[in-house]
């Protein structure tokens, strides 16, 4: 009798549990499914999570089952070792305890669970859909012919035509389909990387490496044979690093290809980058420079001597940038010479000339001299790296020439420092820099399938407070109310990422009396940055926030290039 008034009273529980759960999801029916979401996790005292902001791969997600995944309502967003993440919906559903415990006992993962979204869960299992298809080819020789890669290029329309039509190739077509494959999806590299028993064939489109499909080792050798001779390497040597170039002739245009060879474990591993002076963004407007950022720029270029300043890590789009500035300022009036490792891309009516860093080639420091005794009105240095090279910059900047070049610092305000590290007498930065530059790229989302989404209130708090501390002097279009924010969804124009291009984020400041006292007093990079703002510099979180609200691009993408947003 006991065990039967105990059950019933179980059975209530269990009613009365459900019952309440009910009631709470209707009364948060009426909310978007993100301020939803976070009110689950406030009432299971678990932590919400936007995966709008926070980017999930694919490798990731996968190590769950789809079926189970689906059937529970559950994804894994982070894994490290036996420790994870899972993401759900509603805690308390009978189906989702049922796969954490099989996991937990079966697979040994020690899990720790976030509440998502309806919406964001479905974003995390997209990530199915781009698991790495696995195809096999009969073992051939590949060959290389301009109107077969025109062919190619013709028929792929994006990466799922791809991955189809890369099976239905015989082997010895295989390159013509990887390249043509890069640049209608318009990759700027092909990673071939050797596997113990498959070679990766991976795409980088738009600064993310996306995965395409894995080759058969046995493909491994004719593979690589064909390559090193269209790039004019030696095929008897495979256990040191070659680099060498091709062309790939299309109808209209020449693709040029650089090669990088690698020993590695399993093999040789190869990346070719894909250098089309096409695509490239040579107009300032092109960049992404705010209306303020863009006068600041204009100023700079029209001074008749200085030098300007672009910083940020290898990727960035600091070259391109330099590009825009010397076609902008490119006329028959005006001599410009360039020092580049290597030379990417061939401007018209600008000498181009290339360093390297072996013990033949040309050194930037010696080139820099030489260069200055050719009696140029504008000089581009592709890196300034050493002491010898900041020197010479400096001097030329304060002769009467301008200067454009590159550092490699975190921020802008960073710029300042390395040139004092590299030897520059404090009271010679303020007179030869006129302006100081620091970019990221960020991907530009779908116009064709990007989509409005509500976020939660918290997160409307967050980017609140980011915004009131930008200058007030600002000229940026910010919206008055923050009522919905962008998300990538993908579609066939994107290659299914939702993602299409790219812009820069910045942060820019010009040489002020008020940053020269600081310099000449070797302040911290803090109090630089500090002063910069408060003379009215946004940052390149702030940058990329406002781009992520008028929907240029997504604030997942801002956080993926610039780091934490909230903090």
């Amino acid at each position: 009798m006991t065990q039967v008034v105990q059950q019933k009273s179980g059975e209530q529980k269990k009613q009365f549990k459900e019952k309440i759960r009910e009631e709470t999801i209707k009364r948060l029916r009426h909310k978007s499914q993100e301020e939803e979401a976070s009110a689950v996790a406030k009432k299971f005292n678990l932590p919400y999570v936007d995966l709008n902001l926070i980017p999930v791969d694919a490798e990731t997600v996968v190590a769950i089952p789809e079926e189970l995944a689906r059937q529970a309502n559950l994804a894994m967003i982070y894994k490290a070792g036996k420790k994870s993440q899972i993401a759900v919906v509603d805690p308390e559903s009978y189906e989702t305890q049922k796969a954490l415990e099989k996991l937990k006992k079966e697979e040994g993962i020690d899990w720790k669970l976030v509440v998502v979204s309806e919406g964001s869960l479905s974003k995390a299992w997209e990530n199915y859909q781009r698991a790495t298809v696995v195809e096999s080819f009969e073992s051939q020789q590949i060959s290389l012919k301009s109107k077969k890669l025109t062919e190619f290029e013709k028929g792929i329309h994006n990466i799922v035509e791809l991955k189809q039509r890369i099976t239905e190739v015989p082997t010895t077509e295989t390159l013509n389909i990887i390249i043509a494959g890069a640049i209608k999806t318009k990759a700027s590299d092909i990673h071939l990387e050797s596997a113990a028993d498959h070679i990766r064939l991976r795409y980088r489109i738009d600064g993310v490496l996306q995965d395409i499909v894995h080759f058969p080792k046995k493909i491994q050798k004719f593979a690589i044979s064909r390559i090193k001779i269209l790039s004019k390497m030696k095929l008897n040597v495979d256990n040191v690093p070659q680099d060498g170039h091709f062309a790939a002739n299309l109808e209209n245009s020449t693709i040029n290809i650089r090669v990088s060879v690698l020993p590695g474990s399993y093999g040789e591993n190869v990346v070719m980058r894909l250098l089309d002076e096409k695509a490239i963004a040579l107009n300032l407007g092109d960049l992404g420079l705010n209306q303020d950022y863009l006068e600041k720029v204009e100023k700079a270029l029209a001074e008749p001597s200085g030098m300007i300043l672009t910083t940020g890590p290898t990727g960035s789009g600091k070259t391109t940038t330099l590009y825009a500035f010397l076609t902008k300022v490119n006329s028959p009036n005006v001599k410009i010479v360039t020092l580049e490792n290597p030379v990417e891309y061939r401007l018209e009516g600008i000498s181009q000339t290339e360093v390297g860093e072996d013990e033949d080639s040309l050194k930037f420091a010696d080139g820099l001299r030489a260069i200055v005794r050719q009696d140029p009105d504008i000089i581009m240095v592709g890196e300034i790296r050493d002491s010898e090279t900041a020197e010479v910059a400096v001097q030329a900047a304060l002769t009467g020439h301008i200067v454009f070049s590159t550092l490699h610092t975190n921020d802008a305000a960073g710029a300042i420092p390395r040139m004092l590290h590299l030897g520059v007498k404090p009271s010679l930065i303020a007179p030869s820099i006129n302006l100081i530059i620091a970019q990221r790229l960020v991907r530009k989302l779908c116009e064709h399938c990007k989509e409005e989404y509500r976020p939660a209130e918290e997160t409307v708090k967050k980017i609140k407070n980011i915004i009131d501390q930008m200058p007030e002097n600002a000229k940026v279009g910010i919206p008055e109310k923050i009522e919905v924010l962008y998300r990538s969804r993908g579609c066939s124009k994107c290659n299914f990422i939702g993602y299409s291009g790219r812009v820069g984020i910045f942060e820019i400041f010009p040489m002020t009396p008020a940053i020269e006292r600081l310099i000449l007093k070797t302040a911290s990079t803090s109090d630089i940055l500090e002063t910069a703002i408060q003379e009215g510099m946004m940052t390149i979180k702030q940058d990329g926030i406002v781009k992520a609200l008028n929907g240029v691009t997504s604030l997942e993408d801002v956080r993926r290039v610039a780091g934490e947003i909230f903090i």
